[in-house]
């Protein structure tokens, strides 16, 4: 099964190898013929649940759309919090086993709307790990939509894809990502650039 996903997972992957340390698995060789804009999200014909990668559309059972429901009647979420003092009419939740360092933000139709990825062994189907650099991202999504925001002493990579969709690279002051975002790009940028929650 890990060979399965160490092939799957290279399928649509960038030539750039990761700057953090991967997780221990095995080695697959990674193709360089895929186009970028397809690298920006899962494009094999395995179910998106299957992989341990994240996109623009989420990760693994955490896509977004799905409903806190069908989640919690599926035991996919731990420390489920209704409201806050910043969203109070959002729950927030967190993802399970490999995706426990994946944060979750439902709004009040209950529906997931934002993915907070902050684990170091969850890349994105293109080669991107916690710790690649700046020039890196720009490397791998060369083809895709992309462009540095900056707020206060803050700097982010927003790539788009097509369909509106996005990932936002929270970076460190040495240019690092420090923790991927995946949601509507428009609004992934506004709240970015206006210091503002993510509600």
């Amino acid at each position: 099964m890990l060979a399965l996903v160490a092939v799957l997972t290279a399928t649509g992957c960038g030539s750039q190898k990761p700057t953090a340390a991967p997780p221990a698995t095995p080695a697959a060789s990674t193709p360089a013929s895929s186009s970028a804009s397809s690298a920006a999200s899962a494009t094999t014909s395995a179910s998106p649940a299957n992989l341990i990668e994240f996109t623009v559309d989420g990760g693994g059972p955490y896509q977004l759309g799905a409903t806190l429901a069908s989640l919690q009647t599926a035991g996919s979420l731990d420390e489920v919090t209704p409201g806050g003092a910043a969203c109070p009419e959002n729950t927030t939740a967190r993802g399970k086993d490999v995706w426990r360092d994946v944060r979750l933000s439902f709004r009040k139709d209950g529906k997931l709307y934002l993915i907070i990825n902050k684990s170091a062994s969850v890349p994105t189907p293109s080669g991107v790990w916690l710790g690649t650099t700046l020039a890196d991202l720009k490397k791998i999504y060369a083809g895709v939509t992309g462009e540095e925001l900056t707020r206060a002493t803050g700097t982010a990579y927003l790539i788009t894809t097509l369909s509106g969709g996005g990932i936002l690279f929270d970076l460190d002051a040495n240019k690092k990502v420090i923790s991927m975002a995946a949601g509507d790009a428009a609004s992934l940028k506004s709240t970015y650039v206006g210091s503002t929650q993510f509600c």
